[in-house]
């Protein structure tokens, strides 16, 4: 995607990627992914550095990073866009890092168990009161006995 835009403006660049990589990655968080999300993230800032050099190959090194990369926190290499809002606000937008999404582990359904029988309505409801908590603060949801 990144090779086929290489006249786009880098904000909507960077809206388009932020989509895919987003949806990729809530995608495969409920697998063993956290090595793949770190390998996805280290070969998209390796095209956006050869987008970027592609585009000003004139350039030094020190002036693409000044331009396309900002720190935030830990992190010292986050592609950025400065772009206006709807109403004329100045705003950053950040590339998403796919790393950044938290793995969930799905948890089984214990093999007797049916919603419809009456013994497992507190199974049941358990499971989604997690699953609820679960979705509201982000945080993985526990097992169940």
């Amino acid at each position: 995607m990144i090779k086929t835009r290489v006249a786009a403006k880098t904000a909507e660049l960077i809206w388009q990627l932020n989509g895919k990589l987003r949806g990729w990655a809530n995608y495969y968080r409920h697998a063993v992914a956290k090595e793949t999300f770190n390998s996805v993230d280290d070969q998209v800032y390796r095209s956006l550095a050869a987008w970027s050099k592609r585009r000003h190959p004139n350039k030094s090194a020190d002036w693409r990073q000044r331009r396309y990369y900002r720190a935030i926190g830990r992190r010292q290499w986050v592609f950025f866009a400065k772009s206006r809002d709807g109403s004329g606000q100045a705003t950053v937008l950040d590339l998403f890092q796919a790393s950044s999404v938290p793995i969930t582990r799905h948890i089984k359904i214990k093999a007797r168990a049916t919603p419809y029988d009456p013994a497992y309505a507190d199974y049941f409801a358990r499971r989604e009161h997690s699953r609820r908590v679960s979705r509201q603060t982000g945080r993985g949801t526990r097992a169940f006995a």
